[in-house]
């Protein structure tokens, strides 16, 4: 907790914009800023997961944003704890991994208390740029659920 007595909350947006929907994660965070939400972190990690670590220092509640293969539609939206994203056998980007790696280098007393993975399923991860029609379509539904769930936490 801060030293107002608020909890930290950050969203992290992860991926490659140059790879089509691997870029879901950057475009959510981008759609976040838009939204002016008051104490909360919005980081643009792109692929620099790793160095992600340090902004994370103190931070009580972390949103990931990314891209997730686990077999639906293209488009679909994904809600789950940080360790099901990690633990289960979906075709995670490796971002996800990555931040749980970076996650790694923190101090027991700096690690967020709770990591949620708001996952989107990719159309194409193939080099181009822009968004699918489906992923594109998704990204204010992904919005919404990183809204929700920010105010669920406050509650």
């Amino acid at each position: 907790m801060s030293a107002n007595g608020k909890e930290r909350i950050a969203v992290v947006g992860i991926g490659n914009l140059l790879m089509s929907d691997d870029g879901v994660g950057v475009h959510v965070v981008q759609a976040l800023q838009e939204r002016n939400l008051e104490n909360v972190e919005l980081i643009d990690a792109g692929t620099a997961v790793l160095h992600t670590a340090d902004c994370l220092r103190g931070v009580d509640l972390v949103v990931v944003v990314d891209a997730l293969q686990a077999g639906r539609e293209p488009g679909t939206v994904y809600l789950m704890s940080g360790s099901d994203a990690v633990e289960n056998d979906y075709g995670l980007s490796v971002h996800s991994l990555g931040l749980k790696t970076a996650l790694n280098f923190l101090a027991p007393g700096e690690l967020p208390a709770e990591w949620t993975v708001v996952g989107v399923e990719p159309e194409t991860v193939e080099q181009g740029m822009g968004l699918s029609e489906a992923v594109r379509a998704a990204v204010p539904g992904a919005v919404r659920t990183v809204e929700n769930l920010i105010e669920e936490w406050r509650a």
